[in-house]
């Protein structure tokens, strides 16, 4: 195994590994899902929930899934085999690695939506598609100018290939560097520019005329609206937003170097996971208040109701053009972390080089890409009643997803020899390893419960 560990490719330095991780969990999930889960699910009683759910699920979860790669070195696969040799356990790296090739057939649609809204915040033509149809008729509103442009650019059976094409083409061209020079490079240089962005994004907020309100919805709770569906939803976003069962994060664990503390880095990464998040709401929701826009609109609240918000705002240009960026920066974070798990895959099972495992990764989620994209618009054929977009968001988010991470949980709480664990969560004796046997009762019987709570009420049992 050292010698293998030699040839492996590590993080160059702890700073790019939690850099790459936290943009791995921060994407889509936190700046598109999260706020309109808040809105539609009670504001500041949710983010309580949420938070809590993140801290006792999504913290054990990660430190599972990192010492599984960082104690077997190996793709999400591997792994399995190697901690638990001649058992099914392997199979669980199989589920995890299909996972993240079939995320990344829709999640490169959703990238190259907000690639497309990008260019046209810059060029301005939001407010020229506006005009133009209020010209031809003045009674017609800009909200639903907008809804309609959306839905023609969606279902258009060329444009989203357009920039489904782009966006993988990105993604490819960090990918195919490598570790250091691909993936740990490009993320120490795009999350501070994220970072920045929301920042600024924040300031402006301060000075719009909903921002007390929206931050009153955001951090004042109304407990009232809670029910048990608050809950599960909140445990369900907490387990999208961190990028878990999904092998990124036992991939990017497999690059972890023998010095990482893993306790402590799966905390940085939750943490500046939910600021990140938090912060997106109080982007989204003052603006929200300011211009009497529902908190809950739902997923269309990006795509539709914003650029709407924007046309009204003081510096709404600039404004619309940075929120475009900084949502494409985050998904395209995450893109390079899914891609990283096929990837891998292939360069030690199947023995290709870098450039060649990226070339087929690139060619199967194109062909992936093209059908969500198409099943959108001119292609109706049904997959048990959804679209082929629809059908696997549904097979990974409602199924896959909970049982590889339930699995993962009883690997790390039941299976994995206890030695290993210390000897990863302790650095080898290094540390005191405090919290290994409340970890280890929460990976043995909460997280189990939890998520297969999850997954009933995803599947509508429960």
């Amino acid at each position: 195994m050292a010698e293998e560990k030699k040839e492996r490719a590590m993080f160059a330095t702890r700073l790019g590994a939690v850099a790459a991780a936290v943009g791995s969990a921060v994407g889509l999930g936190n700046i598109w899902r999260f706020p309109y889960e808040t809105g539609q699910n009670g504001g500041a009683a949710f983010l309580l929930i949420y938070l809590c759910a993140v801290a006792l699920l999504g913290v054990p979860l990660l430190i599972a899934e990192f010492t599984i790669g960082r104690s077997a070195h190996s793709n999400v696969a591997r792994a399995f085999k190697k901690l638990a040799p001649g058992t099914p356990w392997y199979w669980v790296g199989v589920m995890g690695m299909l996972v993240s090739v079939i995320i990344l057939g829709f999640y490169l649609i959703i990238l190259g939506w907000t690639f497309s809204y990008t260019f046209r915040a810059i060029i301005n033509d939001f407010a020229s598609v506006v005009a133009s149809a209020q010209a031809a008729d003045p009674s017609v509103d800009a909200a639903t100018v907008l809804a309609n442009d959306f839905a023609s650019f969606s279902t258009s059976p060329w444009q989203p290939l357009l920039w489904l094409v782009i966006s993988v083409a990105a993604n490819a061209a960090i990918m195919v560097a490598g570790v250091q020079k691909g993936i740990e490079r490009a993320s120490n240089v795009m999350m501070p520019l994220l970072c920045v962005l929301l920042l600024m994004l924040v300031v402006n907020s301060f000075f719009l005329p909903g921002f007390v309100e929206g931050c009153d919805f955001l951090f004042n709770p109304d407990f009232s609206k809670v029910s048990a569906k608050t809950f599960i939803v909140a445990m369900g976003q907490a387990f999208f937003s961190l990028s878990l069962a999904m092998g990124i994060m036992l991939a990017y664990g497999s690059y972890l170097g023998d010095n990482t503390k893993i306790g402590k880095t799966a905390t940085q990464v939750v943490c500046l996971d939910s600021i990140i998040a938090i912060l997106a709401g109080v982007v989204i929701f003052p603006a929200c208040f300011s211009y009497g826009i529902e908190p809950g609109a739902g997923p269309g609240l990006v795509f539709i109701t914003l650029p709407n918000v924007f046309l009204q705002m003081p510096g709404g240009y600039l404004c619309c053009i940075a929120f475009f960026l900084l949502i494409s920066l985050a998904g395209l974070t995450s893109c390079m972390s899914l891609f990283e798990v096929p990837i891998s895959f292939l360069q030690e099972e199947l023995k290709l080089s870098r450039k060649t495992a990226t070339a087929v990764s690139v060619l199967v989620v194109l062909v992936l890409g093209t059908a969500s994209s198409l099943s959108l618009g001119v292609w109706d054929m049904k997959f048990f009643g959804d679209c082929f977009f629809d059908f696997c968001d549904k097979i990974t988010s409602l199924y896959m997803m909970p049982i590889g991470a339930f699995f993962i949980s009883l690997f790390v709480g039941w299976k994995l020899d206890k030695d290993i664990i210390h000897d990863a969560l302790t650095n080898w004796r290094n540390d005191s390893g405090w919290y290994i046997r409340p970890l280890l009762w929460i990976l043995r019987i909460f997280a189990p419960i939890c998520i297969m709570l999850i997954f009933l009420s995803g599947i509508g049992i429960f």
